[in-house]
């Protein structure tokens, strides 16, 4: 049954009024469908890049992203609920110009999951299944098979060979222990054809290990690596910032944190490359969970956020300060020395 908030309201205008990434409904839609399509709770809610209706909008969304300082909306009402978006690690974040205005900001829609609207990524996301025994589509035996056709160890995607995560250097310390594929600009091997949209995903079936890392240690960022690497039923041997239990379940995934070296590691993914029963272990989650392509979530609770009456009227003075400095991304050289014996 609809709530009265969907059937009584008068709807909520959001306004997008930049891109996200050159994508001007946001990756989302525009209108009130997407807000049904998505199993809103609360559907009252519809968005536009009309910017002439920048006076009616309940909420203004900017992606810092795609900011410009030039463009910037120049009359807004108290009433007004004007949003930080963002889904990456911003470079250079202590020049960004989105930082330079005081009080611009009411909310916050991040990656990060102490933001007043948790975005979530726009990849994945892993959820527990309704009914574990009748909807878990891979079996024991299909394990079995899989893993008898991959005959290769580790691949990693990439096409940026200097990171602030410094995951280039652990790169090569592991592959001195452990045989690895390299494909893109940092390696010696290319997926061909170049425009085939399905090539990663025959490369994919032949290997066990998918190496996720991250090119920015920020805390809950995980890029689509990560869920690529699940949804082709390979076991991601993950290194970025993030509190991955808080994502994924126990033994979904291989964190080089865990591990003192990367010799270390590299002993681990070779044991379970010989004992297949041990390898299966990892996928045993699939039995419960399941992931999910491009979860909305984050948009409902936006929605639901607008039309609370009781919610919170507040702006940020110092975004920079929440963004940087009270949960900052650490150095690829610091978390280095952690796993390095």
């Amino acid at each position: 049954m609809e709530s009265d908030t969907n059937s009584n309201s008068k709807p909520k205008i959001i306004l997008f009024w930049n891109t996200f990434h050159n994508q001007s409904d946001m990756m989302f839609g525009f209108g009130q469908q997407p807000f049904v399509d998505a199993g809103c709770q609360i559907t009252n809610c519809f968005t536009t890049d009309d910017r002439s209706l920048l006076n009616q909008s309940d909420a203004v969304v900017i992606h810092a992203g795609d900011y410009d300082e030039r463009d910037l909306p120049t009359d807004r009402s108290p009433n007004q609920t004007f949003i930080f978006l963002n889904q990456d690690p911003l470079p250079n974040a202590s020049r960004s110009p989105c930082f330079s205005h005081p009080h611009f900001y009411n909310w916050t829609m991040t990656h990060r999951r102490d933001s007043d609207v948790y975005l979530g990524t726009p990849y994945a996301a892993i959820r527990r299944r309704e009914n574990s025994e009748t909807n878990n589509p891979i079996s024991s035996k299909q394990h079995c098979f899989q893993s008898a056709n991959r005959n290769k160890l580790i691949v990693w995607f990439n096409s940026r060979c200097a990171t602030q995560s410094r995951r280039e250097d652990y790169v090569k310390q592991l592959a001195e222990f452990v045989p690895m594929d390299i494909y893109g600009k940092c390696g010696t091997l290319e997926c061909l054809p170049r425009n085939d949209p399905h090539c990663e995903t025959r490369l994919l079936a032949h290997y066990k290990f998918y190496l996720a890392a991250e090119d920015s240690l920020c805390p809950d960022y995980i890029t689509e690596h990560f869920y690529h690497a699940l949804m082709n039923n390979i076991v991601p041997v993950v290194y970025g910032g993030a509190d991955y239990a808080q994502f994924a379940p126990l033994n979904s995934y291989i964190n080089v944190a865990d591990f003192k070296s990367a010799k270390d590691l590299a002993e681990y993914i070779t044991l379970l490359d010989k004992n297949d029963a041990l390898y299966r272990k990892h996928f045993d989650w699939k039995q419960d969970y399941e992931v999910v392509k491009r979860p909305l979530n984050g948009w409902c609770d936006l929605c639901q956020k607008l039309n609370d009456p009781a919610k919170e009227k507040k702006s940020y003075e110092d975004l920079f300060k929440w963004w940087n400095e009270e949960v900052p991304c650490s150095p690829g050289s610091s978390f280095l020395t952690t796993i390095q014996s």
